[in-house]
């Protein structure tokens, strides 16, 4: 279980490190990424990564922040599941083409913060 949980404070420290420091480029991949990407196994694979993490948060000092995380994934997969189509392509537009490299930066230093949190309470 802590093994799960390291990889995905690894995997939120790496995104959030890229995020701050390749703005653009991080854009561009994920403007490729939400493209190539079918919206149903998108929506799939975080309610599992979300189910991953409320399963594995006994691992962790604090398991309510994870469990918190986990349970916002499995929601959010939901949501992807069930919204019309044309209100998820407005909402990943409205990601990729409309925020401003600040609130790119911001989200990436919040993945890194969380991603630290994550890997300190799991040591």
């Amino acid at each position: 279980m802590r093994l799960f949980l390291y990889a995905i404070s690894f995997l939120c420290i790496a995104a959030g490190c890229c995020t701050i420091l390749y703005t653009n480029e991080t854009r561009n991949f994920l403007k490729r990424l939400f493209n190539q990407i079918d919206r149903k196994f998108l929506s799939v694979f975080e309610a599992i990564m979300g189910i991953l993490l409320l399963v594995t948060s006994t691992a962790s000092h604090h398991p309510w922040f994870i469990r918190l995380i986990g349970l916002s994934a499995v929601i959010e997969g939901v949501v992807i599941f069930v919204i019309p189509k044309n209100l998820y392509d407005e909402l990943i537009n409205w990601y990729v083409n409309s925020l401003s490299d600040q609130t790119y930066r911001f989200f990436g230093a919040l993945s890194l913060i969380i991603g630290t949190a994550m890997l300190s309470w799991v040591l």
